[in-house]
């Protein structure tokens, strides 16, 4: 590639910085780290973006194409090449109950979903334990002797999902399903969170964003999908404000409203 344009700064993420390029055979992005080694040894680290990228992509997931490393430094990127992909964030407003988009969301959880754990492990992937994380959290945050018991009892029932395990997103917001002019879904974005995890985490972010009824008509629509799907994705954005009150835990929140939205979500 040879670029013809300066670098022109388009996103700033947690972890990354993301720089658009134009060149001769297209627009490209190029995504760099914002406190090297970080973020590319989060999560047992993240040489495997590359390749599961591409494997995403043979099975009809809207990745970005064409990613690359440029120049590893001790192993890990120093920066990641790949297509830009055209369109615009979704908008919530435009998921509406019945709306085209609810078997387009589902088609595409679907794809992610029916990679093979095993297979996604053997790219890399870490496997989570989403609820040992939460019990952890409820046991050490101080909640309140009626408080922990509920957060715990709705833990108990998500650890009899222990054997449902499938390769999700983990970071499933409207804002990283691009769409173009005519509503078409043109890209999935922000890969960094993947991980082998309960698929119930898919739909229980796009529960605070799409609402109850879209998202059983999503999980309704879905071949992947599990009879308790819908009451796990809701018992998972129940105690999404837990993670939020951990030290060092969820960064995007509002920690001081946290306990209130979980008293009143679980």
């Amino acid at each position: 590639m040879i670029t013809t344009t300066a670098p022109v700064l388009i996103g700033k993420g947690v972890s990354t910085l993301t720089y658009a390029l134009a060149s001769g055979d297209g627009d490209w992005v190029m995504r760099v780290s914002r406190s090297y080694p970080e973020p590319w040894t989060w999560r047992g680290g993240r040489r495997h973006e590359v390749a599961l990228l591409a494997e995403l992509r043979s099975r009809g997931v809207p990745c970005p194409a064409d990613a690359t490393v440029l120049e590893e430094v001790d192993g890990l990127p120093a920066a990641i090449l790949e297509r830009r992909v055209g369109g615009s964030p979704l908008r919530p407003e435009d998921v509406r109950p019945g709306s085209p988009m609810v078997q387009t969301i589902a088609t595409l959880l679907d794809r992610l979903h029916s990679m093979d754990a095993e297979d996604a492990v053997a790219h890399g992937v870490r496997r989570d334990d989403p609820t040992a994380e939460l019990r952890h959290a409820a046991t050490t945050v101080g909640l309140g002797p009626e408080l922990r018991n509920r957060v715990l009892r709705v833990v108990d029932r998500l650890e009899g999902r222990a054997a449902i395990r499938t390769l999700c997103h983990r970071d499933l917001r409207v804002e990283h399903l691009m769409v173009d002019g005519d509503g078409e879904l043109t890209g999935l974005l922000d890969l960094g969170e993947v991980g082998v995890d309960d698929p119930a985490i898919d739909l229980a972010l796009l529960h605070g964003e799409l609402g109850a009824e879209v998202v059983t008509e999503i999980a309704a629509a879905m071949r992947t999908s599990d009879p308790g799907l819908v009451d796990a994705a809701r018992a998972v954005r129940s105690l999404w404000p837990l993670l939020e009150l951990v030290p060092g835990g969820e960064t995007w929140g509002d920690p001081t409203t946290a306990r209130d939205r979980l008293d009143a979500l679980v």
